[in-house]
């Protein structure tokens, strides 16, 4: 059984989060820094940890789509091309908001460190909620 991986991508960071074999909750995973070896590191992360699925934080605001919004959509245009797993945009409205309060409120004291984890652990719970309501 194969497992969901969340993404939330960010300038300098991308934070990872993976979901259990059941997809019923999501984990904080790790941080990759947003370097050209990006792909390849993503690549060697599906492989060893038996993704089956994808889900991509896709900031959408009520303005319309952003310049960050854009290069997330770029970025996932490209990445469709190296896998073989699908992938699907998630809503990533207020997540680091959301990851911020989450860590400081369960006392996490480096929360730089684990933010853009959480924020992905938040993107990826809430595509597997949803889906379950389907």
């Amino acid at each position: 059984m194969g497992v969901y991986l969340g993404i939330d991508f960010g300038d300098k960071r991308v934070g990872l989060a993976l979901s259990d074999p059941e997809k019923k909750l999501a984990r904080r995973f790790m941080t990759l820094e947003n370097s050209p070896r990006l792909m390849a590191e993503l690549e060697e992360k599906i492989k060893s940890e038996n993704v089956e699925k994808i889900i991509m934080g896709i900031p959408l605001a009520a303005k319309g789509e952003t310049e960050q919004t854009k290069k997330v959509r770029r970025f996932i245009s490209d990445f469709e091309k190296g896998v073989d797993v699908p992938i699907e945009g998630m809503n990533e409205i207020m997540t680091s908001k959301m990851a911020r309060e989450n860590l400081i409120g369960s006392g996490v004291k480096d929360v730089k460190a684990v933010l853009d984890q959480e924020a992905a652990r938040i993107i990826l719970q809430d595509y597997m909620d949803f889906e379950k309501r389907e």
